[in-house]
């Protein structure tokens, strides 16, 4: 099925994919510490249904959260769709346990690394392992891989330095002092439910389309030139790394994020070659990008690496045409990194 790309008058639900969980009802377990940082987020993630006691009477104060539990917490938050696999992927995840579908929901999610055989559902999720599965979680995958390849803001990370500096640049996890992380260190359940909860008042906030953005600090990313030779032509409109670069500089320099707004383009960027020459690369409107799409013998595809979507097809016998374009789910991506960084207004060009 083509994705076929967003119009100006499209509803923001349909674009976002995320539906967020409606409010549970708060219950009140002896054991939450009145006064504690946390404790506003631990009544909240019960309040919102994404944590439940351990008993009846105590939510489990100072336990470690186990990776089973971050995983159904994580599918109770982005509202997934259960899946029930007829065999699991991991060993120790039977479909007799508690968590069977959490952990299968997880991972047709994208939210785990399958590169081991054990999931090891009853451990206590370390901080790294969390913002991992968080990160993950969020469709970032491919944006982690290249956020590793430059500094990481604590000086005790050595694996999975992308998942973690993408975490702390959203603000959804700090670190423990002196420029430590502490990735080793065991999750509590109240750590957990205040990081659920970072999350959850990110992406509660919906994007705002303004019909301009003069009044905003505008953030903008060139569509990269196509080159010669390249087999295929790379013109992804905002990608996503560059889009994540320049939030994240905002951020760092001190500048209000809700005086911010994305400014994306609607259409897409069409790229002719021949023999592997670039013959011209041209803007479409978001109608013709919708024309184009409708017309039978163009194949479309998405790139997770640049969450762009993109389509190829042959004008003539000698050339060949690839248009990068704006769709649903390139957009959805876009918005949700603004509203990780706090940025709520976007304008659609």
């Amino acid at each position: 099925m083509k994705k076929h790309v967003l119009t100006l008058v499209l509803a923001l639900a349909a674009c976002l994919q995320l539906t967020l969980p409606a409010a549970a009802g708060y219950k009140s377990y002896a054991d939450v510490q009145d006064g504690h940082w946390s404790s506003s987020s631990v009544e909240r993630a019960i309040d919102l249904g994404l944590f439940q006691g351990v008993t009846e009477e105590t939510f489990g104060w100072g336990q470690p959260m186990s990776r089973a539990a971050f995983a159904a917490a994580l599918m109770r938050l982005l509202d997934w769709e259960e899946v029930d696999s007829e065999a699991s992927i991991f060993s120790d995840v039977t479909e007799d346990r508690w968590f069977y579908t959490a952990v299968e929901t997880a991972h047709a999610n994208g939210a785990l690394s399958a590169g081991h055989p054990e999931f090891r559902p009853t451990d206590g999720i370390t901080r790294e392992e969390m913002a991992a599965m968080l990160i993950r979680a969020l469709g970032y995958t491919s944006l982690a891989g290249y956020v590793s390849e430059y500094g990481c803001p604590f000086s005790d990370v050595s694996t999975n330095k992308g998942f973690i500096t993408v975490a702390y640049d959203m603000g959804l996890m700090g670190g423990v002092g002196q420029d430590r992380f502490d990735p080793a260190g065991i999750a509590t359940r109240e750590q957990a439910a205040a990081v659920l909860v970072r999350v959850y008042d990110c992406l509660s906030a919906r994007p705002v389309q303004l019909s301009s953005g003069s009044a905003y600090r505008q953030i903008a990313v060139d569509t990269p030139r196509a080159s010669q030779g390249d087999a295929l032509p790379t013109t992804p409109l905002e990608p996503l790394a560059e889009l994540y670069e320049a939030l994240r500089e905002m951020k760092e320099t001190g500048v209000d994020m809700s005086r911010t707004a994305l400014r994306l383009t609607a259409g897409g960027m069409r790229t002719l070659t021949s023999d592997g020459y670039v013959l011209s690369s041209d803007p479409l409107t978001a109608e013709e990008v919708e024309e184009l799409l409708g017309q039978p013998d163009v194949n479309d595809y998405y790139s997770e690496r640049y969450q762009s979507a993109y389509c190829i097809y042959e004008p003539n016998p000698y050339q060949t045409a690839v248009v990068w374009y704006q769709s649903d789910e390139s957009l959805a991506a876009k918005l949700q990194l603004g509203l990780l960084f706090g940025v709520t207004r976007y304008t659609l060009e």
